[in-house]
């Protein structure tokens, strides 16, 4: 199958800062840094794509996961989401006291991870747009993806149907609080970005003329698609669909503690969850001029593949 041997995140390096620490080390091949001290970890993060913090645990009280064990699901979201600039929820089924007492939890997680940022990547941080929070509570093992589309167990990279991103990266706050202890593990995609997009924009597309338009005034998409959104997505959708690639494509692993932070840009790391249950996860959009490095950027790559501006 070409896979590598699984390598837990709780296996550390010797050099891997303890909490609070300001060296770097790593976890499973995944780099992990303590407070950044006056060091710009934007260069570590845009590298790799995937960063593990050695923070404090982001806390949930006994009253918040007998709550997430006790609501329903509405049955079409695989997760519960929050939106932090109005206040929505989707994804669940309750009454009054239900609903506020998880977007009370989903609005804290996300004024934490915000806070997060600003101590460990400020020049993100002036720059950030806020997306929606997730409350993930679907064990990855034990049950069914809502469709081959939205099934996380398949190597893929983040790109958004509805929400154009027009370039900006897409990065994203997780913090793994199983109750019962357990860790969420992801594989990983050798070869990164380029790899992937070598292997599959032959597969997708640019926009037909008047395609953009035609989707955000049917409301179809919540603002204007680009280029750049319409080739992700059928890169997303065509590595999915993909057997073969799933089978066969060369993948290291690494599993996150319960209690672990990690932030992630999913828009760069072919990633796929192998097992796990209980998450929070925060997105954020950081335009591409806030990068260290806007050159590695997948904007920036694409851009160079196809020979042409595409947002």
């Amino acid at each position: 199958m070409g896979h590598e041997a699984p390598r837990a995140a709780r296996d550390r390096d010797p050099q891997a800062p303890s909490s609070g620490g300001t060296s770097l080390g790593e976890r499973g091949d995944v780099a992990v840094a303590g407070k950044p001290m006056g060091r710009d970890l934007r260069t570590l993060l845009e590298r790799d794509g995937i960063l593990i913090i050695d923070t404090e645990p982001f806390q949930l009280s006994q009253g918040e996961l007998d709550l997430i064990e006790r609501y329903g699901s509405d049955g079409r979201s695989k997760n519960s989401s929050f939106n932090p600039n109005t206040g929505d929820i989707d994804g669940v089924l309750g009454g009054p006291a239900v609903v506020r007492g998880l977007s009370s939890l989903m609005a804290r997680y996300s004024t934490w991870s915000r806070e997060l940022i600003a101590e460990f990547f400020p020049p993100y941080h002036a720059l950030l747009e806020v997306g929606r929070t997730s409350l993930r509570r679907r064990s990855v093992q034990a049950e069914p993806p809502l469709s081959r589309r939205k099934d996380d167990r398949s190597l893929h990279l983040d790109a958004f149907t509805s929400q154009p991103v027009a370039g900006r990266r897409i990065l994203r706050v997780f913090n793994n609080f199983d109750p019962s202890g357990c860790e969420r593990e992801w594989a990983i995609a050798e070869g990164g970005f380029e790899d992937f997009a070598e292997r599959f924009r032959g597969r997708t597309r640019r926009l037909l003329p008047g395609e953009a338009a035609l989707l955000e005034g049917l409301s179809l998409t919540k603002c204007r698609r680009t280029d750049y959104d319409q080739i992700m997505l059928g890169m997303h959708d065509a590595a999915k669909r993909d057997r073969g690639y799933q089978a066969t494509a060369r993948r290291r692993y690494v599993s996150f503690p319960q209690g672990s932070t990690w932030l992630a840009f999913t828009d760069q790391t072919p990633h796929a969850a192998v097992s796990g249950q209980y998450a929070l996860e925060q997105t954020f959009y950081v335009p591409v001029e806030a990068l260290a490095d806007p050159s590695r950027s997948p904007l920036r790559i694409l851009e160079r593949l196809w020979g042409a501006r595409l947002a």
